[in-house]
């Protein structure tokens, strides 16, 4: 028994091939366009569950309690500005914010507990102390570790800083 075998047009495989791959070019430039990959590889993390980040470019309005990566400034000799450091919004514009050696309050409730980097960098916890109200386009970001280096030691973060939105993936 022979088997004939009729010779298939290419030219529709051809048409689909070219319409897929466009369809994923596309779908390649929107994303690396909208998206970064954040890795923290720190040894003490400040937000210890996680380690990989999806830092959405377009997303940037601010939302109390959300994740945000921005770039840091005025905070050398540690970093460098433009360092991309992610915290956690905890504090808006008009909110008051009260840091003691103790504890950081916004409105009162409570954010962040005691300075304990505060030795490491060499300076007296209640340096520190201080009440003010967050002005426009001001915003306060926190750590979820006690050894966070976050707002209660360099202050409110401006909006322009902020870089996008951050969702956990790993």
């Amino acid at each position: 028994m022979q088997i004939l075998r009729k010779s298939m047009p290419w030219r529709p495989y051809l048409i689909r091939l070219t319409f897929l791959s466009l369809i994923i070019a596309l779908a390649g430039f929107y994303a690396m366009t909208r998206y970064r990959i954040g890795i923290d590889t720190q040894k003490e993390r400040c937000l210890p569950d996680t380690t990989v980040y999806l830092i959405d470019l377009w997303d940037k309005e601010p939302i109390r309690g959300e994740l945000y990566a921005f770039h840091s400034e005025g905070l050398a000799p540690l970093y460098s500005d433009g360092t991309r450091m992610l915290k956690r919004l905890t504090g808006m514009p008009g909110d008051g914010v009260n840091v003691t050696a103790e504890r950081v309050l916004v409105n009162g409730v409570e954010v962040s507990t005691g300075m304990a980097l505060a030795h490491r960098l060499g300076v007296v916890e209640t340096e520190f102390s201080r009440s003010l109200t967050l002005q426009e386009n001001e915003y306060w970001f926190s750590g979820e570790a006690a050894t966070s280096f976050d707002s209660r030691y360099w202050n409110a973060v401006k909006r322009e800083q902020i870089i996008g939105r951050a969702r956990p993936l790993l």
